[in-house]
């Protein structure tokens, strides 16, 4: 597997997770072909079950690094209540979830991934 995904704690935005580059890069530059593929079929696919999931009617996908220098993409779901006309924000919240809360959406995540528990 070329990436790790990480459902995001602060879940102000439901569904909101990080695909991370498994091997050290900075930029998606340093990065052959394959590799680029790879690292944007994993971010497809845990959009893919975002959707499933969390039923946003868009998911932004944010590369940035300039705070952590290393690959990753932010996928941050928009609802349907949330304002269209309002900048992305990463930071909006926090909304924590529950032990339990963050469990349940880890496991239906994971079964639309085809990830082992």
């Amino acid at each position: 597997m070329t990436t790790h995904t990480r459902l995001v704690r602060n879940q102000a935005h439901p569904g909101y997770s990080v695909v991370i580059l498994r091997e050290h890069a900075t930029d998606m530059g340093e990065l052959d072909s394959e590799q680029l593929s790879r690292f944007w079929s994993d971010v497809q696919r845990a959009g893919g079950a975002i959707t499933t999931v969390f039923a946003p009617r868009k998911i932004d996908y944010l590369v940035m690094g300039h705070r952590m220098p290393h690959l990753h993409c932010h996928l941050l779901p928009q609802h349907p209540n949330d304002d269209p006309l309002r900048n992305v924000d990463i930071s909006d919240g926090p909304s924590f979830l529950t032990a339990q809360e963050l469990q349940q959406d880890l496991r239906a995540l994971r079964a639309e991934w085809g990830a082992p528990e």
